[in-house]
């Protein structure tokens, strides 16, 4: 996904990723090398410590208690959690921000 990703901001917005930024995840090992080749500077949170994600956690958490209302107000089953957590995310792209007054939508 990242190979994607870079492609899209070097093609849209013609510029080059100089650093990326992720936790310390087993799954980025095969980035760490791709990285060095590409001389794109990969920092990782320091170990056992998600309070360095500040943002993401805070939007996991934020999506995860919209999920449980919803779950818990509509008398749904559990099972559904894929969907409803779906639901609460374009829920949320669709509240605007306090700092621009613009949705996560329209930026």
């Amino acid at each position: 996904m990242f190979l994607l990703y870079k492609i899209e901001v070097e093609n849209q917005l013609n510029k080059k990723i100089k650093r990326v930024r992720s936790d310390r995840g087993g799954e980025y090992v095969l980035m760490n090398n791709y990285c060095e080749k590409k001389g794109i500077i990969h920092e990782v949170t320091p170990p056992y410590s998600p309070e360095s994600n500040g943002v993401a956690e805070r939007k996991n958490r934020n999506l995860k208690e919209m999920m449980n209302v919803m779950l818990v107000s509509s008398s749904a089953p559990d099972n559904l959690w894929g969907e409803v957590i779906l639901s609460a995310y374009h829920l949320q792209n669709k509240i605007s921000c306090k700092k621009t007054g613009l949705t996560p939508y329209q930026l």
